[in-house]
């Protein structure tokens, strides 16, 4: 665990080297030469933390050198100095003056009908800024959007330290919510872990990306759907359980999952059936992992997997409706299927970091049905959820298909996909 002065100093260092490293690229190779983000004290915008403030105008401009000035409009100068990232402070109404100095060509401001983190600029900020900036300069604002995209999802090394220390730590915590530390069967309701895990959080000064979360059942040899679906339901010998979790601290969000097993008494190992799926699933990621590459767009790399995991014997299915509202496979069997027939999969490899909120979230999704991000290129160390659905005829079942959603957060380099921290790679046992 970080000191709040480390946190504080953490989150500097991180300022210093995106400003330095990542900045200029993201301007640059989206031909923005100015770039305005207005913020308003009283309305927090996504990037107050990325930027140090809330309050005032954060204009960088490119004026041709290796570093991007760095100034500041309007803010509270005696909160933004002790950063050390900005160069210059002005008053508010040198606004126009501050432009006309500089002519830019392209003045990217927060504003976008695409993506809400770079959407932060409210109207009547907005009417605020044209008046102040003038015809002219008004006419050449363009959204921020690819601007901020990049800016975000180019992870600096220091960056990548931090969100791996808060993965580690919601593994770790996961881990021991789906275990006899916490569980006691036939006593421990669903709802009973997800207090537990928000009273860990709370001694750590963290909180949860998902609010209260709890475990969810795939199957119970002991109660219907109608049961285990129910936050006081009590888990029970025989339960299969997925835990989807993610913790949000220091300007990150984690968002991966864990799944465990309930033995029945006397066993020691899971059913092999549910085993047998559980074993094709991570057969099917390592495909999916050799597949996802720096330099090709989210659309490019969805193809070739989905073509990788045809070639590897799976039958790829196009994840075209979000499972949140109903997408994806039937769990009855197929006419004629026999076992062990083929597994299924789905693909919902999502943009993660900032926040574990998938849905606002910035960078490249790999997924159908987030058809918006499949144009956006992976850039080097792209951070992103690693996750899919497998679906896989169980015998035990009368071939009825046992269904994993397997999940963790990972790092996309030059050298390709790269862990984090250890990774799902067993079924978790409750006894």
């Amino acid at each position: 665990m970080r000191s709040a002065r480390s946190r504080w100093e953490s989150l500097n260092i991180i300022r210093k080297e995106k400003f330095e490293k990542v900045l200029p690229i993201a301007m640059r190779e989206n031909n923005i030469d100015m770039w305005i983000h207005v913020m308003r004290e009283g309305n927090p915008d996504p990037l107050n933390i990325d930027l140090g403030g809330d309050n005032g105008y954060f204009i960088f401009t490119d004026r041709g050198k290796d570093r991007i000035e760095r100034a500041v409009l309007g803010g509270y100068e005696g909160d933004l100095q002790p950063l050390a990232v900005y160069d210059i402070f002005k008053p508010e109404d040198e606004l126009q003056k501050f432009v006309s100095e500089r002519n830019p060509k392209h003045i990217a401001v927060n504003m976008s009908d695409w993506i809400a983190v770079a959407d932060g600029l409210s109207h009547s900020e907005y009417q605020k800024l044209t008046l102040a900036l003038g015809e002219k300069f008004s006419k050449r604002i363009v959204s921020a959007e690819m601007v901020i995209t990049d800016f975000r999802t180019r992870r600096v090394p220091f960056e990548i330290e931090v969100y791996s220390e808060l993965c580690e730590i919601t593994r770790q915590l996961l881990e021991r919510a789906l275990s006899n530390e916490v569980i006691v069967p036939g006593e421990t309701s669903l709802e009973d872990v997800g207090w537990w895990m928000e009273d860990q959080l709370l001694a750590l000064g963290m909180s949860s990306t998902f609010d209260l979360a709890t475990p969810m059942i795939i199957h119970s040899e002991k109660a219907d759907k109608s049961e285990y679906r129910l936050s006081k339901y009590v888990i029970q010998c025989g339960d299969l359980m997925q835990y989807d979790y993610g913790i949000s601290h220091m300007n990150f969000g984690t968002d991966f999952k864990r799944v465990a097993y309930v033995l029945k008494e006397g066993k020691t190992s899971v059913p092999s059936g549910i085993q047998f799926g559980w074993d094709r699933a991570l057969e099917a990621r390592e495909v999916i992992k050799s597949n996802i590459r720096v330099g090709q767009t989210a659309g490019e790399t969805l193809k070739k997997i989905g073509q990788a995991l045809e070639d590897a014997g799976f039958e790829y299915i196009h994840l075209a409706v979000d499972p949140m509202l109903g997408g994806g496979s039937s769990l009855d069997p197929k006419e004629d299927q026999e076992y062990p027939g083929k597994t299924e999969v789905m693909i919902d490899c999502h943009c993660v970091g900032n926040t574990g909120n998938s849905e606002v979230a910035t960078g490249p999704s790999i997924a159908g049905f987030r058809s918006d991000r499949a144009h956006l290129t992976i850039k080097p160390n792209n951070l992103f959820a690693f996750e899919f659905i497998a679906y896989t005829p169980n015998p035990d079942w009368s071939g009825r298909k046992i269904r994993f959603n397997i999940e963790d957060d990972a790092i996309v380099t030059e050298k390709g996909v790269e862990w984090l921290y250890p990774p799902n790679e067993k079924i978790l046992l409750i006894r």
